[in-house]
């Protein structure tokens, strides 16, 4: 982040959270990775290149990932704690109007904030529906395990490039605490099962997978329910979607330094919500697993 400026809020917990800030009088862009990631994913990927040069951007760092402090436990990285780490985040930030960008698990988190917060005019979920899911604790556990032993860094990057997400993505797994990792897998258990929902009337809510996805309902049920944007990006699945990021840029923040010649075709409508389809060109992919 050019002309980047790092900072730190102190959560309602006490948990230290860490963001770096690239000011400019432009709108505000609060981004949040996913999982198995810190915030260098954004410059990494190109999103943060494509958004316009005046925009107010500021990328942070999840509790137990980067250089934000650890959550320890399960309890410790329950989605509320998330919540209330992207407000303080927006206590510091000072802006009454802002725009929430989440990778993944990311997404679910900025769409819960959106809820509580009516500074968040807008809330983009990359990749993760806003519906009610079902959390299997077995199969929580057992991944928790995976990614906090021994092997848990190889253990991300195979499932990544076997699933083809693209090298900006497996590279993050090799830079996360695997036994935080463990922690924020157990995270699931307190919270993440329930459904976003919309926190003030106005808000603009955008939801965003591949027109692949082979797990399509949840969200167009969410588009439906919620009145949110539907954007379908040309990719077989979501971690493969990861490679079109730079587009989502591009699409949301259309301006001066934005790259503005993506062919973009609506699709149907869902609801109240809309749909619209993006086909741009994939570039190169690398590989993929649990973001």
């Amino acid at each position: 982040m050019g002309g980047r400026e790092r900072f730190s809020v102190v959560s309602a917990d006490g948990t230290r959270i860490v963001a770096e800030r690239r000011p400019g009088p432009g709108p505000a862009v609060v981004l949040v990775h996913g999982v198995a990631m810190d915030r260098r994913v954004w410059t990494d990927s190109g999103f943060l290149a494509a958004l316009p040069a005046d925009a107010d951007v500021i990328a942070v760092d999840l509790r137990g990932r980067g250089e934000s402090g650890p959550g320890h436990t399960g309890e410790g990285h329950a989605p509320d704690r998330y919540t209330a780490d992207l407000r303080a985040v927006l206590d510091h930030v000072g802006r009454e109007d802002c725009t929430l960008v989440g990778l993944y698990f990311g997404g679910r988190v900025a769409l819960w904030t959106a809820a509580e917060d009516p500074r968040v005019a807008r809330a983009v979920s990359f990749c993760a529906h806003a519906e009610e899911v079902v959390i299997p604790v077995e199969a929580v556990e057992e991944e928790a395990r995976a990614v906090e032993g021994p092997d848990g860094h190889a253990y991300l990057r195979e499932n990544f490039l076997a699933k083809g997400a693209p090298a900006w993505m497996v590279e993050a797994c090799d830079r996360v605490d695997r036994r935080e990792l463990g922690a924020a897998t157990r995270g699931l258990l307190h919270g993440a099962e329930r459904a976003a929902e919309r926190g003030t009337r106005d808000q603009e809510l955008v939801l965003v997978t591949a027109s692949g996805d082979q797990d399509l309902d949840p969200f167009l049920a969410g588009a439906k329910r919620l009145g949110a944007r539907l954007l379908l990006l040309d990719a077989p699945t979501r971690v493969r979607a990861a490679a079109l990021v730079t587009e989502v840029a591009r699409d949301l923040f259309p301006g001066p330094g934005a790259d503005t010649d993506t062919d973009t075709a609506t699709g149907t409508g869902t609801g109240t919500g809309t749909a619209t389809r993006t086909s741009a060109g994939t570039g190169t992919v690398g590989g993929a697993g649990p973001a």
